[in-house]
């Protein structure tokens, strides 16, 4: 979920219905559109500039081509944003089409500016879709590498790293459905290690960026939502391991998600914290210990309702939510067990608050779960204890 911390021998095949110059190769003149079909996307295309102005999201979703579930839940969730934080500029435009049955495909340039920020522009190659007398917006046209559960789709040019995310993906798959108990029981979310797991992989932060909302500026490496494709950014340096640990902490998200309908609005720092837990645990990597005992001797906790908020978290608190975060969710795991912690995700993700959750699952209150958290720390130091460089500050 949100936004992951900056740390990415198959046949590629074209996305069913998109010809080859989806990939940027020179249009057929025989597949280049007719002005019919090119007066019909620009409809389109002007359609959803209004309805982008106006913040009007049931208008914008209905431009969208509904044949991809996944692709839907995106292009809602990049709705609703538009509805809360409207752009005060809009403008699609398109390069040459090429048409295959009810398919046109070409480079799609959004530019756009939001309040108070600078023009920002991406192009990629994008699709439309013919269906009842009028063209529907399809999203990017993608290259893909396959594997038994895995669907890696991905920017032309990036096949290697296409082929090194679905071994890392297989590498971390089962161990991550474990830690959460997705291979056992008649439990939400049972059928995980069921599931194709779709994965995106995008050439730039800008498209990354665009793909989530029009308002998203923050950098990232990873997102996911509930019912969505895992999205990354693309590196063609990362290695195998590198991805392997992008992949745990974000595949950690989808198998919360899947626990149940109300586990995207648990606290923003458990979600993330067991999304770091995931990543810590099935790799071995780094742990919370140092950064949070440190914030504990300097003042420097993060109040659990500053950074419980996705939308309003500040700034100085962004790396609270992911380590303060993971170090609670381990706490829980040492204290009560693997168990006891999946039991407490599971009752916030069926509607619970985080103190009935903490009840049910785990015995005691959060307030006093959240003492015998902080009792495990070091104390605050005092001024004169503290060194020079490490003077405490309020929170």
């Amino acid at each position: 979920m949100k936004p992951h911390a900056l740390v990415v021998g198959s046949l590629l095949v074209a996305l069913p219905g998109a010809p080859a110059c989806a990939a940027g190769l020179p249009v057929p003149h025989e597949a280049r559109a007719d002005p019919a079909v090119k007066a019909g996307v620009e409809a389109t295309m002007r359609g959803i500039e209004a309805a982008a102005l106006a913040g009007d999201a049931p208008a914008y979703l209905a431009f969208i081509d509904k044949a991809d579930s996944e692709f839907v839940y995106e292009q809602t969730y990049f709705a609703n944003d538009m509805a809360k934080k409207k752009p005060t500029a809009v403008q699609l435009t398109v390069g040459e089409l090429a048409v295959e049955g009810p398919n046109a495909t070409g480079p799609l340039t959004w530019t756009w500016t939001m309040a108070e920020g600078k023009p920002r522009t991406v192009t990629f190659a994008a699709r439309f879709v013919s269906q009842d007398g009028r063209w529907l917006y399809a999203g990017e046209t993608w290259e893909t590498h396959e594997a038994p559960g895995v669907v890696v789709y991905h920017d032309p040019g990036l096949d290697e790293l296409a082929e090194r995310t679905v071994e890392a993906f297989v590498a971390v798959r089962a161990d991550v459905e474990k830690l959460f108990g997705h291979h056992e029981g008649d439990l939400p979310g049972h059928d995980l290690p069921r599931h194709t797991q779709k994965i995106k992989l995008y050439g730039s932060m800008r498209h990354l960026q665009h793909s989530i909302c029009l308002s998203y500026t923050n950098g990232l490496a990873g997102w996911n939502e509930p019912n969505e494709s895992i999205k990354l950014l693309a590196s063609r340096r990362s290695s195998v391991p590198d991805l392997k640990a992008l992949l745990a902490h974000e595949y950690g998200h989808v198998a919360t998600f899947v626990m149940g309908p109300a586990s995207n609005k648990m606290p923003w720092w458990a979600l993330e914290g067991v999304a770091e837990y995931a990543m810590t645990t099935v790799l071995d990597g780094r742990t919370p210990e140092r950064a949070v005992e440190r914030w504990a001797r300097r003042g420097q906790l993060a109040p659990w309702d500053a950074i419980t908020d996705f939308e309003t978290v500040e700034g100085r608190y962004q790396g609270h939510v992911y380590t303060q975060g993971h170090h609670m969710v381990q706490f829980i795991t040492t204290r009560s067990g693997d168990g006891a912690r999946n039991a407490w995700f599971r009752a916030m993700s069926g509607g619970k608050s985080l103190d009935e959750a903490t009840r049910e699952a785990l015995g005691v209150s959060f307030e006093a779960l959240d003492k015998e958290w902080r009792d495990s720390l070091p104390a605050p130091e005092k001024p004169e204890d503290a060194a020079p460089d490490e003077q405490p500050v309020g929170t």
